[in-house]
C-alpha cells in the first residue's frame, strides 16, 4: 500500500473495526492496521544548489558573424557595406535559431522522511547582467506530471508555484519578469535519464541529484548577446582579450507533493555565477 493510500485509512478504521466486531471474522489484520503508525507531518526536504552549466550556446565566431553587420561600421569609401566586410572575416550570419542558449541548474535533494516524496512545481527566476542598467529578469514556473499520469501537461494554472509562506518565493514575487526570457525544457534525475516533465521521486530517507534545464527565449537573449558583441568590440579597441561571459543571478522554489498533507515548498538561492561561451578563433582561416 502506498504512503498516500495509508494516510486515508485512519478515518475509515472505526467503521471497519465496528464491522469486524459485529461479524467476528478477519479481525486480526484490522487490529494490526489499527496499531500501525501514520505520518501526521512531514519534515521539509533540503534542496542544495550545486551549480549551473551552459549546455548550448553559439560559438564566438557565430556571435561575431551575427552581430558584426549591426555594430561595425563599413570602412570609409567601401561601397559594399559592413555586411560584406564582416562576412569576409567571420562568414555569413547564422539564422537566429543557431543562437540559442540553454543551461542546466543542478540540485541535490535530501528527503529525511520515511515515505517517498515526488517533486511538484519548480519556480526559477534568472537575471542576466544583474549589475548592468539593462539587466533582464526572467521567471519560469514548471508544473511536473506524476509518473504515468494521463493527460497531464507542464502547463501551469493559477495555483502553480504559489506558496502561502513568505519565507519562500512564489510566482507572484516575479510579476515584473519579462515574458519568455527563460523557457523550461525539462527535468531529470542526474543519472543519465532523458529530460521530461515527469516528476522525479525522492525515495524515503535518501537523496537524489536533479537537473532542471532552461533555455533563454530567442528575442530577449539576442538582445543580451548583442551586448556581448558590443563589449567585445570595446575590448578589442582597448587592446584587451575578448571575454564572452554572461553573468547571472538565480533563485527560486521547489515544491514537493506530500499527498493528503499538502505541498511542501523549499527555496533555493539567491546564487550568482557566469556562463562562459565557447572560445573560438575569431580571425579568418
Amino acid at each position: 500500500m502506498s504512503h498516500l493510500a495509508r494516510r486515508s485509512c485512519p478515518a475509515a478504521l472505526p467503521v471497519l473495526l465496528l464491522a469486524c466486531g459485529a461479524s467476528g471474522h478477519g479481525c486480526a489484520a484490522l487490529n494490526n492496521l489499527a496499531s500501525a503508525t501514520f505520518p501526521t507531518a512531514m519534515t521539509p526536504p533540503t534542496v542544495v544548489y550545486q551549480g549551473a552549466t551552459l549546455v548550448q550556446s553559439p560559438a564566438q565566431r557565430k556571435l561575431a558573424a551575427y552581430y558584426c553587420p549591426e555594430i561595425v561600421p563599413a570602412p570609409f569609401g567601401f561601397k559594399g557595406g559592413s555586411a560584406l566586410v564582416c562576412q569576409g572575416f567571420f562568414g555569413a550570419p547564422p539564422p537566429p535559431a543557431a543562437m540559442e542558449v540553454a543551461f542546466d541548474l543542478s540540485f541535490k535533494v535530501k528527503n529525511p522522511n520515511n515515505v517517498p516524496l515526488p517533486l511538484g512545481d519548480v519556480l526559477t527566476a534568472v537575471t542576466v547582467f544583474p549589475d548592468a542598467t539593462n539587466q533582464r529578469l526572467g521567471a519560469a514556473c514548471v508544473h511536473l506530471c506524476a509518473p504515468g499520469q494521463v493527460g497531464c501537461s507542464p502547463a501551469t494554472d493559477a495555483t502553480s508555484c504559489q506558496a502561502s509562506s513568505h519565507d519562500v518565493r512564489s510566482r507572484s514575487d516575479f510579476e515584473t519578469a519579462a515574458v519568455d526570457v527563460i523557457i523550461a525544457k525539462g527535468i531529470a534525475a542526474a543519472t543519465g535519464q532523458p529530460l521530461s516533465f515527469t516528476a522525479p521521486q525522492v525515495s524515503a530517507a535518501s537523496e537524489l541529484d536533479v537537473i532542471v534545464r532552461f533555455g533563454f527565449g530567442p528575442g530577449p537573449m539576442l538582445a543580451a548577446l548583442r551586448q556581448l558583441a558590443v563589449q567585445s568590440i570595446n575590448e578589442l579597441e582597448a587592446g584587451r582579450a575578448i571575454s564572452f561571459t554572461i553573468p547571472f543571478h538565480a533563485e527560486g522554489t521547489i515544491w514537493f507533493d506530500a499527498g493528503s498533507l499538502g505541498r511542501i515548498a523549499v527555496g533555493y538561492g539567491p546564487v550568482s555565477g557566469t556562463f562562459v561561451l565557447p572560445v573560438q578563433d575569431l580571425l579568418p582561416r
